[in-house]
């Protein structure tokens, strides 16, 4: 009986003493560097750096272009915010302006398409139309693996992308002579 309420105790205490733990943190252990747009932008130039092989001289001259068409985009992008959260903080808007909001929207996606569609001629006076493409894909690539990394409770050694063609597990041909119907050999 004595066993019983010692173990009961030290239980106990070691419940009280993981209340009294900060945060939780013995349990929290998220390894992810905090979010700042100076790291990203380095983490970015050195993607597409490597992923487009660019050399020094070619990279001096193109992410200040670059970095010139995101400061565009990112300025159409924060209007396009401002539009959306007016239509989420007004519930009572009618059909005219939530189609108003909904043209704003889709005008600013155009705009944004046609300031690419300028820069990556701007690219091409500094870079071959190849280089041009690998710059665009690494881009993509980027953007993907920088989304996975600051998701949470993410595991590396999960694949990026599911198999979608490959989804079910494979079951084994079955030979069972006493359920013939289940035998897929036989007509």
């Amino acid at each position: 009986m004595r066993k019983y309420i010692l173990t009961i105790i030290a239980l106990f205490f070691c419940l009280l003493i993981n209340a009294q733990m900060p945060n939780n943190t013995w349990r929290n252990k998220d390894t992810r560097k905090p979010f700042t747009p100076e790291l990203y932008m380095k983490k970015l130039n050195e993607f597409v750096t490597r992923e487009a092989k660019l050399t020094p001289e070619e990279s001096e001259k193109f992410f200040p272009i670059l970095m010139e068409m995101f400061s565009k985009q990112f300025a159409l992008e924060s209007q396009q915010r401002e539009a959306l959260l007016k239509a989420m903080k007004n519930p009572n808007m009618n059909e005219d302006e939530y189609e108003k909001v909904i043209a704003k929207v889709l005008n600013t996606e155009v705009e944004m398409k046609k300031i690419e569609q300028t820069y990556y001629k701007k690219f091409h006076s500094v870079l071959s139309w190849k280089k041009v493409f690998a710059v665009r894909t690494a881009l993509n690539k980027f953007r993907v693996e920088a989304l996975n990394q600051f998701q949470p409770n993410r595991s590396n050694n999960k694949p990026q992308f599911p198999n979608w063609n490959n989804n079910r597990p494979k079951t084994p041909e079955r030979n069972n002579n006493r359920f013939p119907f289940l035998n897929r050999n036989n007509n």
